[in-house]
């Protein structure tokens, strides 16, 4: 065995082997390169992140306005036939504070061909600028129907109960 050579080849670099330790790495342009494909990842799952909790408050808003429109609703039924025309307002009285982006419109239209229905439409608008809204349309009926075209109202209608006095009487 030849001991210079041995002795020399214990401290020398083999280059061979240099090469596989380096190989074994990343280069700078492939952990950047990487690092893009993560960081265009990331902006992807932010914005659906972003479009998810917008989705979330708009789904939100709709349940308000749904909830609201009903309320308003369930007060024309309890009137009975709400007297016909256009009010308007939002729900600070009723609701203080809680429903600051939400205003309400109510229509009662009393119907040419049946007089003795109504048409009530309750319109809530909300959202920015209040660009959003939400329709309820119902159709009432009024339990003490006015006197029909031509007919005498001191004349009782047909099928009046006979059992009550006259008034005339």
């Amino acid at each position: 065995m030849n001991w210079g050579r041995a002795a020399h080849a214990g401290r020398a670099i083999d280059t061979h082997s240099a090469r596989r330790i380096w190989r074994k790495g990343f280069t700078l342009l492939e952990v950047m390169i990487a690092v893009a494909f993560i960081g265009i990842a990331m902006l992807a799952l932010l914005s659906l992140h972003q479009s998810n909790l917008d989705a979330v408050i708009r789904s939100q808003d709709l349940t308000k306005a749904s909830m609201l429109a009903q309320q308003l609703m369930s007060t024309a039924e309890a009137s009975r036939f709400p007297p016909p025309g256009w009010t308007r307002g939002d729900f600070s009285r009723d609701y203080p504070g809680e429903y600051p982006n939400f205003r309400w419109e109510r229509e009662v239209e009393v119907i040419p061909q049946f007089p003795d229905m109504c048409q009530v439409s309750v319109i809530i608008r909300y959202g920015h600028n209040f660009g959003r809204t939400f329709k309820v349309v119902e159709f009432m009926h009024n339990p003490t129907p006015p006197p029909m075209p031509g007919q005498d109202i001191n004349t009782p209608s047909a099928g009046a109960d006979d059992a009550q006095p006259d008034a005339a009487q």
